[in-house]
């Protein structure tokens, strides 16, 4: 996806640029010269949480009890870099280091690594982009996928994605398929067999990300207000998504701004609904506080696109066409109403919706018909899943697929 709102340079321009130098202060140092270590670094490297002057850096550690996170800047030369930070942490018993790097210049591209503390070994070198200036309104080319399901590693479209030239990617849910755990020492094990995916090693060293989850996290279509937030099914599944990804500490729903261009919404539409009020006139897909946090967001945004990052779909589907209308947002149609409705009222405008969970890459309208009409959902389709569309059609029977470019 990639986003172009007017800009203010001329034609000719091209890109701005800033000088980083003023906002981080890098040393020119000698680049050490260490060598990848499988062995200490079993996993890949991740940025997430992307600002305009920090990013949250992570990986997984073995044998060390200590480690450095370097951030640098190349400075076109094979044995210099421009060093913005060095930092010692312990590793925790758990292997997952995750540190926040601050200090670093709006819109820059930085590498980081892992390493020893003698430097002589390291991680994989990970690239990352903080977020625009808050006056700037630039071009920015967004990736996104969803829907990883370890049936079907390797996953070759995060290959494909890695070697895009994007400036971050979003991650709509189910990162992991981690079906079948059920404590926190069983949801690790997933993690780790997920993230050594030849996929996930190329793209999430590539660029930063944002992330969300969805039931695979936990377990297929589960009910969280059924199983308790206390269960060890839960408290497994949560703890271990905050341990493995580049994500903060505290709610899942949070936003991040690029400028003046975009606002990424990043919302949890899986721990805070509640079955049991579905039908009732206290329906609860999201929290009162969430969608509230939402509501206000989008209101005072002053950005070009307002990007929610929703699991589920918005848009209501035919329902011959996708039964499962009570997992997403169709099915809780009191808060879908309310949000839409809050839109519509305060004239919002370029509110656009990317959504996962049906393993169907579409762009469709939210509404048919009426003021909705001008808002769009992009379905993010699946790192690794069967397309639905295969499930219904009958083998060895011919069909007529239409597709058409709405007006």
């Amino acid at each position: 996806v990639q986003a172009c709102p007017p800009v203010t340079n001329t034609p000719d321009a091209g890109p701005r640029t800033l000088d980083p130098q003023p906002f981080d202060h890098a040393m020119r140092v000698m680049a050490p010269a260490s060598t990848l270590s499988e062995a200490s670094f079993p996993q890949t490297v991740s940025a997430g949480a992307m600002a305009k002057d920090a990013a949250l850096l992570w990986t997984r550690v073995e044998g060390l009890t200590k480690v450095k996170l370097r951030v640098w800047r190349d400075v076109g030369s094979e044995t210099e870099v421009a060093l913005v930070s060095e930092t010692t942490a312990d590793v925790p018993d758990h292997g997952n280091v995750k540190l926040r790097a601050t200090g670093l210049a709006p819109a820059t591209w930085y590498s980081y690594a892992f390493f020893s503390e003698d430097l002589s070994k390291r991680s994989q070198i990970g690239r990352v982009r903080t977020a625009f200036p808050d006056d700037w309104k630039e071009p920015l080319t967004v990736g996104a996928t969803s829907c990883a399901s370890y049936k079907y590693r390797p996953f070759k479209p995060l290959e494909t994605l890695a070697k895009q030239p994007i400036d971050l990617w979003l991650h709509l849910g189910d990162v992991s398929y981690n079906d079948g755990a059920t404590d926190l020492a069983t949801y690790r094990v997933k993690w780790r067999e997920q993230l050594m995916d030849p996929g996930y090693r190329a793209l999430m060293p590539s660029a930063g990300a944002y992330f969300t989850w969805d039931d695979h996290e936990f377990a297929n279509n589960i009910d969280v207000e059924r199983e308790g937030l206390g269960s060890g099914l839960v408290v497994g599944a949560m703890t271990s998504f905050k341990e493995t990804l580049p994500v903060e500490a505290g709610d899942v729903w949070r936003s991040y701004r690029w400028g003046l261009t975009a606002e990424f919404f990043v919302l949890d539409l899986r721990t805070e609904r509640k079955g049991s009020t579905r039908t009732t006139p206290q329906e609860q897909f999201v929290s009162p506080a969430q969608l509230a946090w939402l509501e206000a967001g989008l209101e005072k945004s002053p950005c070009h696109f307002k990007v929610v990052l929703t699991s589920v779909p918005i848009a209501n589907f035919p329902e011959a066409s996708w039964p499962s209308r009570n997992d997403r947002w169709q099915g809780w149609q009191l808060q879908r109403e309310q949000l839409l409705s809050f839109i519509d009222t305060k004239g919002i405008d370029n509110v656009w919706y990317l959504s996962g969970d049906i393993h169907v890459g579409t762009i469709h309208r939210v509404e048919a018909m009426g003021a909705r009409r001008k808002f769009f959902e992009v379905c993010v389709g699946p790192a690794g899943n069967v397309n639905p569309i295969t499930i219904v059609l009958e083998p060895g029977k011919e069909y007529l697929i239409e597709a058409r470019l709405l007006p």
